[in-house]
């Protein structure tokens, strides 16, 4: 693979990391709020706005949780392709690589 190739995938990485991230973030926001719901209310659980019985909006948080911790592996799982393409960069990074290196270990 030359190092225009390994350039481009890692920038294409870097940006489906980025949006993973926000998308996760969204998943995130969603299983603290259904938590607090549950916490700060009886039996029936208003979230979303809908009503739940307290199981079922259990339940509906522990899947939240579930699709944030498979947006975390597919994160994981980019990262560690990110991390196999830069090996692939061989000599010295010129600014453009090294802020995409930097940009991958922040993702």
């Amino acid at each position: 693979m030359t190092r225009e190739e390994i350039i481009q995938r890692l920038t294409q990485t870097v940006k489906t990391m980025r949006r993973l991230r926000i998308i996760q973030m969204f998943f995130d926001f969603a299983m603290i709020y259904g938590v607090i719901c549950i916490l700060t209310s009886g039996a029936l659980v208003t979230m979303f706005n809908r009503t739940f019985t307290q199981d079922n909006a259990m339940t509906v948080v522990f899947l939240i949780s579930l699709i944030d911790l498979c947006f975390a592996f597919i994160r994981r799982n980019h990262r560690r392709d990110g991390m196999k393409l830069i090996t692939g960069l061989t000599g010295q990074l010129n600014e453009q690589e090294a802020q995409l290196v930097q940009l991958l270990h922040r993702y």
